[in-house]
């Protein structure tokens, strides 16, 4: 029986994967000196990046959402105004005109930059490459997740309707809140959303209370993204605790969302750009990758912000 370490990797899979440590390694040591291979390697670093920063995102969850060519333009548009009438057969049919109500989303750049000492890349490329694809995945999509927040937050304040908070998360204004929103969607697709802090409640009220309203998810794949199961018809997320590097968290610990899918839209435009150079004067590598990015609430009437005074933010 083969000895399994705490990642669960037999024997054989620990000297498969130091094999191709060592191979990688060994082919930044050789090629390192190579602005060819220096841009090929760049380029499948952001490869990487992007594809994992799309499977980790949760916006599609929780807003509409459109990806653009760079040189595009998305709007939100609402149409309204067309009426219908009764009349006598033959009668005459009023007329009625159609108004377009068109906002255009602005578009901001998110971003990183990262150095590195050439020769630890050439004796320890492919750690530092595999931490370099993690982090990157990891802030872009916290980055990205924050500005949703800020936008809610900035929606929804101290006073508005949209606004509720109380010590503890009561059920009963969880229910309210499900109801009014997905009354006020057109969509009627509505999430839950927060962290464990919060959404564990929810949890733990339910199966205290063996809630047949809840349905646990089977799906892996978004199992995988944090979403629990349905309540009431609202799918249940819980967020990742990410934390910038100061260790401060992005999200507070004392909110939740409820969020109707047609209460703000945002965008991509374009791919992850990137590019790598080596300092002429020095012995550092720099890599910068960069996307456009942008959203706006409005409906704020389709969103309810909870917030539990007993927890700290």
């Amino acid at each position: 029986m083969d000895n399994k370490d705490r990642f669960g990797r037999t024997l054989e899979e620990r000297k498969e994967l130091l094999a191709k440590i060592e191979s990688a390694n060994k082919e930044a040591f050789d090629n390192w000196d190579d602005p060819k291979w220096r841009r090929e390697m760049a380029q499948e670093l952001t490869e990487t990046i992007y594809m994992g920063f799309q499977h980790e995102n949760l916006l599609s969850l929780l807003a509409e959402v459109e990806n653009a060519p760079f040189d595009g333009r998305v709007f939100v548009k609402e149409v309204r105004g067309l009426r219908a009438f009764w009349v006598g057969r033959g009668g005459y049919i009023e007329a009625s005109t159609i108004n377009a109500d068109v906002m255009e989303i602005p578009r901001d750049t998110i971003g990183f930059h990262v150095n590195e000492f050439e020769d630890k890349l050439m004796v320890n490329f492919a750690e530092t490459q595999a931490n370099l694809i993690d982090l990157g995945i990891e802030r872009l999509d916290a980055e990205v997740n924050l500005r949703v927040l800020r936008l809610f937050q900035s929606a929804i304040g101290v006073g508005d309707a949209e606004y509720i908070s109380g010590a503890g998360l009561s059920l009963a204004s969880l229910n309210t809140a499900i109801s009014e929103v997905r009354d006020a969607s057109r969509q009627r697709n509505v999430t839950i959303v927060g962290r464990a802090t919060m959404t564990d409640q929810i949890i733990d009220a339910l199966t205290a209370g063996n809630y047949a309203a809840f349905l646990p998810e089977t799906n892996e794949a978004l199992l995988r993204q944090g979403v629990l199961g349905t309540y009431r018809g609202a799918r249940i997320i819980t967020l990742v605790n990410y934390q910038d590097d100061q260790d401060v968290s992005f999200f507070p610990a004392n909110e939740l969302y409820v969020v109707a899918t047609d209460a703000s839209k945002f965008a991509f435009w374009g791919g992850l750009m990137s590019k790598e150079f080596v300092e002429q004067d020095n012995w550092y590598w720099h890599y910068l990758a960069r996307r456009d990015f942008g959203g706006v609430v409005h409906r704020p009437d389709r969103i309810r912000r909870i917030v539990d005074t007993a927890t700290t933010p």
